[in-house]
This record gives structure tokens, sequence and C-alpha cells, in this order.
């Protein structure tokens, strides 16, 4: 339940920073004429603060004359609008369908983004297909076999599982694409500081979990926390639709969903505010310049221009 909510939230604040736009030939069409009625309907005011009376009747003839050029030309607009042979096939509307807009997206999401959310795809359709849809045990975070069986890949995939495989679960991802992309493509510039950022998130996500000896076997929804309280701290003062209910500020989300976590599920939000509190720390310790990435892992991007060219692209958009 938790992540339908979350995920219809996010997917109304998202709606909130890209407006639906009309179609632009036939708003400018609509515009020019209107424009077009107010400055022939304000003229003879306009005339009367000076000028001939001949002047005015040159000045009337010539408007008669562009007002009839003008009915005329709607006359040619609507014609070649409503011709009969004119012809709509599907073509037209190829690149308004739901799987080209998904594509679209998928192609514009930074890479780190798509890596992430991929990876999370592939291991949760893939324990549907081969598992029944539940995740094996050997992708659980267990700390005995990390160190016992050098099973070192527990600790990553314990951050990709958001449930099985089902409508939860792609509104939840959803949820996670979103947040995370945006706070990617803010660090367009400098990607290796989002790098940095979703390795303090993890790393002190997975020790506050062992020093709080939480025994979970899983961390996405931790990690979603993370994000999100990042990026209400990003877009703090600016108003966020809450399923289209109600408005609150961005600041304030992740304390709702917290409130949620308590009020649907009847349990102390102990991850959420986990989450909240790793957020917090990682907010503060960037105010104060604390953390920063190292040369060598700038240099790992920079000496990647293809990389550094998918970032370029989003400067239009994030710049």
């Amino acid at each position: 339940m938790r992540s339908l909510v979350a995920a219809a939230a996010a997917a109304a604040a998202c709606s909130s920073s890209h407006a639906l736009e009309g179609p632009r030939h036939l708003l400018a069409r609509s515009r020019g004429v209107s424009r077009r009625g107010v400055a022939l309907r304000w003229a003879p005011a306009v005339r009367r603060r000076g000028g001939s009376l001949e002047e005015d009747e040159d000045e009337d003839e010539s408007d008669d004359e562009d007002e009839d050029d003008f009915e005329d030309d709607d006359d040619e607009i609507d014609e070649s609008v409503f011709d009969e042979d004119v012809e709509i096939s599907d073509a037209d509307f190829d690149g308004d369908t739901f799987k080209s807009r998904t594509l679209k997206s998928w192609a514009e999401t930074p890479p780190m983004t798509q890596a992430y959310v991929g990876a999370s795809l592939a291991l949760t359709c893939g324990s549907f297909l081969a598992f029944n849809n539940q995740w094996p045990e050997w992708l659980h975070l267990n700390w005995g076999a990390v160190f016992k069986r050098a099973q070192v890949w527990r600790p990553l995939t314990a951050f990709l599982f958001y449930g099985p495989f089902g409508l939860s679960y792609l509104l939840t991802i959803h949820f996670v694409w979103t947040y995370m992309g945006t706070l990617e493509k803010l660090s367009h510039t400098e990607p290796w500081e989002f790098l940095v950022m979703m390795a303090f998130g993890a790393g002190s996500l997975l020790l506050g979990v062992g020093l709080g000896g939480m025994k979970t076997h899983f961390l996405g929804h931790n990690l979603s926390c993370f994000l999100v309280y990042i990026w209400a701290r990003t877009y703090e003062g600016q108003e966020v639709s809450v399923m289209e209910f109600f408005n609150i500020k961005a600041e304030l989300l992740p304390w709702f969903f917290a409130a949620q976590t308590y009020l649907l599920e009847h349990e102390l939000p102990i991850h959420d505010l986990l989450g909240i509190a790793i957020g917090h720390l990682y907010t503060v310790a960037r105010q104060r310049k604390i953390l920063g990435a190292p040369k060598p892992l700038q240099d790992l991007f920079t000496s990647n221009p293809a990389l550094m060219a998918r970032y370029e692209a989003m400067a239009e958009e994030f710049g």
C-alpha cells in the first residue's frame, strides 16, 4: 500500500514541473485572430488622438482591405484544414503511444539511474520467471554469507528489491526512477557527485542497519526514503500535489511517507526515519563541504567523452 500511494504522489509531483501543451499551430492561429481583432477594434480610438480627416479615410480604407484579406485567408485556412482528401493513418499517432513515451523517457534517463533501475527490473522479472516470483535467498542481505562464503554481491542486491513483480512493484520502481533520475540530472555538470551521494547513502544505510540490530534482508525502501529526503531539500519551499487531493511543501514529503507507514501499516516507520536521518547527514556534509569526489573518480568520468556527452545533453533541461 505504501508503494502505491508513494508512486501516485511521485507522478503528481512530477506533473507539476512538466505542463501539458496544446497543439502549437492551433493555438498560434487562434491567438493571431484575437490579436488582429483587437487591433481593428481599437484603431479608431487610437486615430482620434491625432491626424487629419484624409488620413483617417485612407486608414479606414486600408483597414477594410486588410480585414477583407484576412477573411479571405481564413476561408483558405478552413478549406485546407477540412479538405476531404486528407488521409489520417496510424503513423500519425506513433509518437504518442504509451510504448513510445516509455522508450523516450528511458532513453533520456541518465546512466547511473538506468543501471540501477535496469538491474532491479532484471532481477525482479528473472525471479518472477525462474523462482515463482520470489527472490532467491542468495540475493538477500546476509552478513554471515558475505564474510564466510565471500558472497560480496549481497549488500548490493539488497538495495534492488522493492517487492515481488506486480502492479505495486511497477509503481514503486517508477517512483524511484523519477526521483533518482531527477537528482542525477541535477548533477549533470559533475556526475561524480551523484555517485558519491549514492555511495554515501548505501554505505551509511548498511552501517545503520548493522549497528541498529535491524534484521532486514532488503534495503530498497530505505534507499528510496534517502532519495526522497534529498529531493525534498533540493526543492524546498515548492508545493507538491499528493494524488491531486491536497498540496504540501516539498520538504514535508518524507515525513508524510513516514506518517503513512505508521497509519496504514500500524508499525513504527523505523526504516523511513533511518533513510531520512542518513539523507540529513548527507545534506549537512555537503553544505559544510565535508564530502567530495576524489580526483581519480572525477578522471574516470572525464576520460570517457561518450559518457560526458550524455550528461551535457541534459544541460538544456537542467541547466
